[in-house]
């Protein structure tokens, strides 16, 4: 048989895929690889125009220009064909012809015709931010529910018209974005992630609040922005959250925005431990009764001066089940009790009386202790 016969007989079994099957190959593609697939034989030739994830990275080109110009040709192409995700990665140093928003903006805008359910803009670009401004509404769109945004300015008046122009947004991601805002205000979102802000010459002074007012938001992490004091308002909705602080000066309403939660985890890293401890002390007086708490999870620096942290905690958490206490620093050894513990309580809380008696709480069917990786598991206090 002659090698020409021999390729005819071949049959092409991933060309006679239906066109979701070939979409779903597309997504584990870059932009500029699922259009080289055009190459491929005739049947390849329109499937990428219409696929509906879409991730153009500058890294595949040598310039700006070449980047660019792709991009512009690519969306062209694709006409209006409805997006699921738009992502853009733009990486290049100070020294070059890098992008700013003036060049992204027609390409949002375009994702957002297509009705864009998910919006990444990630800029990876040497000591340059990304800013809105000029632009009176950015994100507009009733379909968006998730943006993702790297290096960008974040002021109230963008936190503002993004969320009255997304009316279904449900996650938003900041990562190293400068956060000048002093408002995060939703009615729908349900994750919001704020990881490694950036500082700037702007940043004030001394601190200001930061108000987080998000009745349906489930999940929060936040990472310490300079010079603010996290202020939670309606939280009611919170099942996981995740907050780090690099200065003890930080004055936040963490704890006692947490009353309605199930489940609480209060661990922090050793390095961090001091700045964690005197972070939530200074908001400990201000909790209520946390009512609905069940399980609770406790780091060392709840045993610190007398374990009074832990008292008041449990004293405060009537219908407490499980209680697991993490001693990997030094163990449970190190942790004795100040024969001075009721006046020390009384301080921490001057409403808290009777501390010299002893605790109760018959509700705790199970405790945990870990110290140095053991584990010690009891059926009851």
């Amino acid at each position: 048989m002659s090698q020409s016969s021999r390729r005819t007989s071949v049959c092409d079994r991933i060309s006679a895929l239906p066109d979701e099957l070939l979409h779903h190959v597309m997504t584990f593609l870059t932009a500029k690889e699922a259009v080289q697939t055009c190459v491929l034989s005739r049947r390849w030739q329109n499937v990428w125009a219409s696929v509906g994830y879409l991730n153009v990275d500058s890294c595949n080109f040598i310039t700006v220009k070449h980047f660019k110009k792709f991009v512009d040709n690519l969306l062209l192409q694709r006409s209006c064909a409805l997006l699921d995700m738009f992502c853009i990665h733009t990486s290049y140093d100070s020294s070059d012809d890098s992008l700013d928003y003036s060049d992204i903006h027609p390409w949002v805008c375009h994702a957002l015709r297509c009705n864009v359910k998910t919006l990444g803009i990630l800029n990876y670009c040497d000591g340059k931010l990304l800013s809105v401004d000029g632009y009176p509404v950015p994100f507009t769109s009733l379909h968006l529910k998730s943006v993702y945004l790297c290096k960008f300015s974040i002021d109230n008046r963008f936190v503002e018209k993004l969320f009255s122009g997304c009316p279904e947004l449900l996650h938003l991601e900041l990562r190293h974005c400068a956060i000048k805002a002093t408002m995060f205000c939703s009615a729908t979102l349900k994750i919001l992630t704020i990881t490694a802000a950036d500082r700037t010459q702007d940043d004030p002074e001394g601190f200001q609040h930061l108000v987080i007012n998000m009745p349906n938001l489930i999940c929060l992490h936040v990472e310490e922005i300079a010079n603010r004091n996290l202020r939670l308002l309606d939280i009611s909705s919170f099942t996981l959250n995740r907050f780090s602080f690099g200065h003890s000066d930080v004055d936040c309403t963490i704890l006692s925005a947490l009353s309605n939660a199930a489940r609480l985890h209060l661990m922090s890293s050793s390095i961090y431990e001091d700045v964690v401890q005197k972070v939530l002390l200074r908001d400990l007086p201000r909790c209520g009764i946390f009512s609905n708490l069940t399980s609770l999870a406790l780091g060392e620096w709840f045993f610190s001066d007398g374990c009074y942290p832990l008292l008041y905690l449990l004293r405060h958490s009537p219908n407490i089940e499980k209680l697991s206490l993490h001693l990997v620093k030094h163990g449970a050894y190190a942790y004795d009790h100040d024969t001075n513990s009721a006046n020390a309580t009384a301080d921490l809380d001057p409403t808290c009386e009777g501390t010299g008696q002893q605790l109760t709480v018959k509700s705790i069917g199970k405790s945990k202790s870990f110290a140095h990786k053991a584990i010690e598991e009891s059926t009851s206090l």
